[in-house]
């Protein structure tokens, strides 16, 4: 099994990302599918996020 980067922003909190907070609906467990495992530069929320925040370093979690 190899490594995979999981977007910085996942799971922190509502301020950051919302997907892999709390409750997970049918439409976040598709975004985390499709984004947050490995392509999440292409996420439009990813983009959006490293725009507001990018002063703040964010560690990328490899799992």
């Amino acid at each position: 099994m190899g490594t995979h980067d999981i977007c910085p922003f996942y799971g922190k909190n509502d301020d950051y990302c919302d997907v892999g907070c709390e409750y997970i609906s049918s439409y976040d467990a598709n975004m985390i599918i499709k984004f947050c495992r490995d392509r999440h530069s292409q996420c439009v929320k990813y983009m959006e996020l490293v725009d507001r925040f990018h002063d703040e370093k964010f560690q990328l979690v490899t799992c």
